[in-house]
């Protein structure tokens, strides 16, 4: 009876078969490439193909926007405001094989204000929740966080 109990405490834990293979590990990093070179272009069709259905996302403002839709939607809004952002991923740290944090920094260079003035280039981290769903990455939650004082 007991070691059933411990058997229950692993499994919530993630302590059985957590260990993910390197190819999914080269495959989030690959979606979070794809997904900010299309981004960086304008296409914005790279949320129907890398973000889930539910996915939730912060950004530098603290606005929480729900569901990939109204994601798109905010993302189409600052079209050719935004500027050209580069990441660095820093670490891929799976919790279960299909749940996975991906932790980064980011620079934007060439935003503009409501104004159309350029602004000096922004450097933040990033803080991404990414899950496997019918043997695919998707992002599921996304924070964006500025980096004060950042040069």
């Amino acid at each position: 009876m007991l070691s059933w109990i411990y058997l229950a405490v692993a499994v919530l834990l993630g302590g059985l078969n957590v260990a993910p293979t390197s190819r999914d590990e080269t495959l989030i990093r690959s979606m979070v490439d794809q997904a900010l070179n299309r981004l960086n272009q304008g296409d914005t069709t790279a949320f129907d193909e890398f973000w889930d259905d539910d996915a939730d996302y912060v950004g530098v403002s603290g606005t929480l926007t729900k569901g990939r839709i109204q994601i798109q939607a905010l993302f189409r809004q600052a079209a050719g405001r935004s500027g050209h952002q580069t990441a660095t991923i820093e670490q891929v740290r799976f919790i279960t094989p299909e749940i996975a944090t991906v932790d980064g920094t980011w620079t934007v260079t060439g935003a503009r204000d409501p104004n159309g003035q350029e602004l000096a280039p922004i450097k933040g981290r990033g803080f991404e929740v990414v899950q496997k769903k019918n043997g695919r990455w998707r992002f599921v939650v996304i924070r964006k966080m500025v980096i004060f004082g950042a040069r």
